[in-house]
């Protein structure tokens, strides 16, 4: 079966109602995603993005005349200016389809991430196999590069290592073979603890590799677990928010490794870590990555 795909950019405060007369309208599917300048991140995250402009969309049957729909549409709303594309869409293996939108890319010195249904290009390389299921984390957004890229010049022979907010678990496994003695990832989401205990297995370091939810983490001793790096691929204000927590688990001498950072958001997340910690700065596109000295 083939589909109409109608979509509206609308002003962010007007996207639920349009969603909602999307789903009256017997839409079988309705969608949205960032419209405007400020990017969306790839991280999973609390709460709702400050997007300011939104494209809503709906997928229809390809028999369902949408213009008496996109009338109806616009005359609810009291934004002047509405705009509106139609395009029909061919039914084909979704599946297929995402699974080759993912590469081998490499992440940095000697690092790959390979989907699992890829052969490696360098067999030789450090090549983490990823499947990242529904969880965040493939290693394609800048702010996960950057990371990437920091982790495989490091030596971390017999460092313990924390990633708050782990997502599919790909940092953690990166520490590792970097020649971290151990990693335990973190997330908010059961969904991504279970993609990271599956990644860990697939990559042979399910014993090193210990997926948790926020409440599980050191819940067998009385005293916080320490690390010698702790990893936040965030946001910025979910950084400065968690920073007691990040902190608690820093050993002393330990190091910070922070991205999720707008280069604009990079100044309040420092000050927030106070004088005690000085930053090393890397930025990438509109990205920043924040490493402690």
């Amino acid at each position: 079966m083939n589909w109409s795909q109608l979509s509206l950019v609308v002003d962010a405060n007007q996207a639920d109602l349009v969603s909602t007369m999307l789903e009256v309208f017997l839409a079988q599917a309705v969608t949205t995603e960032n419209a405007g300048e400020d990017e969306f991140y790839e991280i999973a995250f609390p709460g709702t993005p400050d997007w300011k402009k939104v494209a809503v969309t709906g997928l229809f049957e390809e028999q369902v005349d949408v213009e008496p729909i996109i009338e109806f549409i616009h005359s609810q709303l009291s934004q002047q200016e509405v705009p509106t594309s139609v395009s029909k869409l061919v039914d084909q293996d979704w599946e297929r389809v995402w699974l080759s939108s993912f590469k081998p890319i490499q992440v940095g010195t000697k690092l790959w991430v390979c989907p699992s249904w890829c052969e490696p290009v360098d067999a030789n390389a450090r090549n983490i196999i990823l499947d990242p299921g529904l969880a965040f984390g493939t290693g394609t957004h800048a702010t996960t590069a950057m990371c990437l890229n920091w982790l495989s010049d490091q030596n971390l022979s017999e460092k313990n290592v924390l990633d708050y907010g782990s997502g599919s678990g790909i940092l953690a496994i990166a520490a590792v073979f970097s020649g971290a003695a151990h990693a335990d990832a973190v997330d908010i989401d059961p969904l991504a603890v279970t993609a990271c205990k599956e990644n860990a297995e697939r990559n042979g370091v399910e014993e090193k590799v210990i997926a948790y939810l926020p409440d599980q983490i050191g819940s067998d001793s009385q005293q916080p677990a320490t690390y010698d790096l702790v990893i936040a691929n965030i946001l910025a204000d979910v950084i400065i928010e968690l920073r007691d927590t990040l902190l608690v688990h820093l050993k002393p001498g330990g190091r910070l490794l922070l991205t999720g950072i707008l280069n604009t958001q990079a100044d309040r997340v420092i000050a927030a870590f106070g004088d005690d910690y000085t930053f090393e700065k890397e930025i990438r596109d509109q990205w920043s990555l924040l490493a402690s000295r």
